[in-house]
Formats: C-alpha cells, sequence, structure tokens
C-alpha cells in the first residue's frame, strides 16, 4: 500500500546516456607508401649484396604498389558505412606512391624500347687504342699487281721483303674493348693479282650513340709491285 505521507520526487532519474564507441581513423595512402619505402630500401640493399642492377629491381615495386593501393581503397569501400570509423585520404602518400608508380612504368618502357640501354652505354663509354699486328702473308713469285680494297683508310708502304702485312692502330670510343683488330686482313690471289680486303673491326650503333673508329693502318708490300686500290 503506497504510503500516502511519503514526498514524491517531481523529477525522476534518467537514465544514463549509452556511451559511443571510440572512433577509428583510416587514411588511405599512409600504408601503401609506407610499404613501398621499405620495398625500395629493400631493391638498392638486394642490389648491393648480389651485384645487380637496382633498376631491374624498382620495375617490381610498381605492380606491387598498385596492388598495395588498390587493397586500401578496398578497404575504404568495405568500412566507409560504418559509424565508428573515419576516412581520409593522406594525399601526400597517395601522390608519392602514384609518382612512383608511373615513374616505374615509364622506367620500363625505355628499357623496353632500347633507349634506356642506349643512354648507359653512351655514359659507359671510354676512348681506347687498339695496336694492328696481322700475321705476315708471303707473296708468291708470280705476283705482279697488288689491289688493296679498304672499309677503312689505309696506307700502302713497300718493303724489301716478299711478306705483305697488315699494321698500325685505330683510336676508338666504345663500351667493350676491340677484340678483332687482328683480323682485319683478308687476301685472295687470282693469276698475276692479290686482291687484299682490309675490313672494319666490329663496331655497334645505335638511334642515339654509335662507336667512333679513328683508324691509322698500314699496308706493306714487297718492293717493285703495281699497287691499285678500289674504293670499297
Amino acid at each position: 500500500m503506497m504510503d500516502m505521507h511519503r514526498p514524491v520526487n517531481p523529477y525522476p532519474a534518467e537514465p544514463y546516456p549509452a556511451s559511443k564507441p571510440a572512433e577509428r581513423e583510416w587514411r588511405v595512402g599512409s600504408l601503401s607508401m609506407g610499404i613501398t619505402l621499405i620495398l625500395i630500401g629493400t631493391a638498392f640493399a638486394v642490389s648491393i649484396w648480389q651485384d645487380t642492377e637496382a633498376y631491374e629491381l624498382l620495375l617490381w615495386v610498381a605492380p606491387v604498389v598498385f596492388i598495395l593501393l588498390g587493397v586500401e581503397l578496398l578497404i575504404y569501400l568495405n568500412t566507409s558505412g560504418k559509424s565508428n570509423t573515419i576516412i581520409r585520404y593522406d594525399w601526400l602518400s597517395v601522390f608519392f606512391v602514384g609518382l612512383l608508380g608511373v615513374g616505374s612504368m615509364m622506367l620500363a618502357l625505355l628499357m623496353s624500347s632500347g633507349i634506356y640501354g642506349e643512354l648507359q652505354r653512351e655514359i659507359n663509354m671510354t676512348s681506347r687504342t687498339a695496336y694492328v699486328e696481322s700475321g705476315k702473308i708471303e707473296v708468291p713469285a708470280g705476283i705482279k699487281t697488288i689491289v688493296v680494297q679498304s672499309t677503312l683508310y689505309v696506307t700502302v708502304e713497300e718493303a724489301d721483303t716478299n711478306e705483305l702485312q697488315l699494321i698500325g692502330q685505330i683510336r676508338y670510343r666504345s663500351m667493350e674493348p676491340m677484340s678483332n683488330q687482328n683480323e682485319l686482313l683478308h687476301t685472295n690471289i687470282v693469276g698475276s693479282s692479290m686482291y687484299v680486303f682490309v675490313n672494319a673491326p666490329d663496331a655497334k650503333s645505335g638511334v642515339l650513340t654509335s662507336d667512333s673508329l679513328n683508324p691509322n693502318l698500314i699496308v706493306t708490300i714487297p718492293e717493285g709491285l703495281e699497287v691499285e686500290r678500289r674504293p670499297y
């Protein structure tokens, strides 16, 4: 039975509001940038340890970077509807990751087109000198005419001998040392004529850069023979 003499509180106690879950912040791009920096550092470290080119390893970074950024965007789409998650774009990280990816793709394009290789070849070119001394070739007694045909300019000199030889030097600019400088002379005998062919050494040529040659060659022949020079 209710006590009529007990005072009644006109302001009943209100229930405490339920506590809101703590909000979390997700910055799209930060994870991709962090992993990208790790991949770049790993590529440079491996290139030093394994004596490989760093750019070959960095080519793998571009697809991995785009995959990571895509995964982050999927996570964003999955968590964007949740009330306790705040999604923000880390534009600086997204810009850096995108710039790195585009740079890696451009590097891959240059490598596939061959332009990067030519630029690297031009940087690594060195001025060199190759000494030429072919084997001595005996000139038979019945030979009356020496026909010289050369892809390079050569000087013909007579000597008190019955042998023919190619000597001299070649100043050239290339990335690799010359290997066939002593194999430039070839001869053939037809009747009373001896044909002498002087070939050019191996040289690489490209769209942007090519090997350069500056030959100073001498063909020595026996005295008293007629010399005929023919252009290549």
